[in-house]
């Protein structure tokens, strides 16, 4: 899993590729929170556009649980995560919004950046 990220108005947008091996790659999402935090910022916009992931449901039940947990040590980083319609699950986004995350999932950036800046 590679991430790069880009300072934008308002927010961060983290630009994911490759692929997601094993757990061992989910200090990366922690290394997200830490720059958004380092940089000021409380929004980030996460492209999941070019990243190969099939993950089964247990494993997107522990990345929605980690995700909450990182994101409530950085004071509830807003999210919102860019996809492909076929790949985008709404078990994960149901996952992190149940447990107070400030999390949504969108295939179209406008509405994604819409939805962060509003």
């Amino acid at each position: 899993m590679e991430i790069s990220f880009e300072k934008k108005e308002g927010y961060i947008h983290f630009k994911i590729t490759d692929e997601l091996y094993n757990s061992d790659d989910f200090h990366k999402m922690k290394d997200m929170c830490d720059i958004t935090r380092q940089h000021g910022y409380s929004k980030i916009l996460v492209d999941v556009r070019d990243f190969n992931y099939f993950l089964s449901t247990s494993k997107r039940f522990d990345i929605s649980e980690y995700w909450v947990k990182i994101s409530r040590e950085s004071d509830y980083i807003k999210t919102a995560v860019l996809g492909d319609g076929e790949k985008m699950d709404k078990f994960t986004e149901d996952v992190i919004i149940n447990r107070g995350g400030n999390f949504k999932l969108f295939t179209d950036e406008q509405d994604a950046i819409n939805w962060l800046i509003g």
